[in-house]
């Protein structure tokens, strides 16, 4: 199984836990997103933030 069947396979199972159908030509695009997505995740999770930093209250999404 190459690396790309891995990820679309990944991408189904996670999918129908949620109940969602992504369509085949969506595969690659979701695959994609998904991957720039986990690199974010590992970024974020390896930031050490120490006890110390204040939050950011002015801090408006």
């Amino acid at each position: 199984m190459s690396e790309q069947d891995h990820i679309a396979n990944d991408l189904q199972v996670l999918a129908r836990q949620i109940d969602l159908t992504i369509p085949a030509d969506c595969v690659a695009g979701v695959a994609a997103n998904t991957q720039l997505l986990r690199g974010y995740v590992n970024l974020i999770c390896a930031m050490t933030l120490p006890d110390t930093c204040p939050p950011a209250y002015e801090y408006r999404p």
